[in-house]
């Protein structure tokens, strides 16, 4: 199953001392890869300044259960393997604003 940019999905967490955490996918299906591997942003309960808080105007479908918060500087490859679920999905404005921030980096 191919996930679409805006979905927010559970997957595992190569860099931290989780199992699992979620990552909102920024790809689209022109990837390269579409359906194989995302380009996905680290979503954390942790607020900083420059984060994209999750607010509930920023979810289309389902929500998370914690007051989460979008990491535009911290980009990752996420593998379909590597993803359990997709409890939400963010809007696209969420999605943009978060390519921009990450634009700002780059």
């Amino acid at each position: 199953m191919a996930y679409s940019q805006g979905s927010i999905v559970l997957a595992a967490d190569p860099f931290g001392n989780t199992a699992k955490r979620p990552y909102l996918i920024l790809s689209d299906n022109t990837h390269p890869f579409y359906g194989q591997e995302y380009v996905t942003a680290v979503i954390t309960t942790t607020a900083r300044q420059e984060a994209i808080e999750l607010t509930s105007s920023r979810y289309r479908r389902g929500k998370l259960p914690r007051k989460s918060y979008i990491s535009p500087w911290s980009v990752t490859t996420s593998k379909d393997s590597m993803i359990s679920q997709k409890p939400a999905e963010a809007t696209e404005k969420a999605v943009d604003d978060t390519r921009n921030e990450l634009n700002r980096y780059l």
